[in-house]
């Protein structure tokens, strides 16, 4: 990776559960504070599997987008230690 690159990634850890947690989509759900990805679409994919109505569909569906969005956060601007590190 590119000296640039790195420069950019601005986000850490705890940057990343502060948004996830602001998001009041998310409230109901594990694997918010911390943020633990594997947790919280677990959570929503438990929501998908109990839908019953439209409505419950509709929210799955808006949980998603708003995973994506996260899924970007913490892809490209999550600073991430180098590995051997810790």
């Amino acid at each position: 990776m590119t000296d640039r690159a790195e420069k950019r990634r601005v986000l850490t850890e705890e940057d990343l559960s502060y948004v996830v947690e602001q998001l009041a989509i998310f409230d109901a759900h594990a694997g918010v504070h911390p943020y633990n990805r594997a947790e919280l679409w677990g959570s929503v994919m438990e929501l998908y599997l109990t839908a019953k109505t439209r409505a419950d569909r509709e929210a799955f569906a808006e949980l998603v987008g708003a995973l994506r969005v996260i899924d970007v956060l913490d892809r490209h601007f999550l600073r991430r230690e180098p590995k051997g590190t810790r």
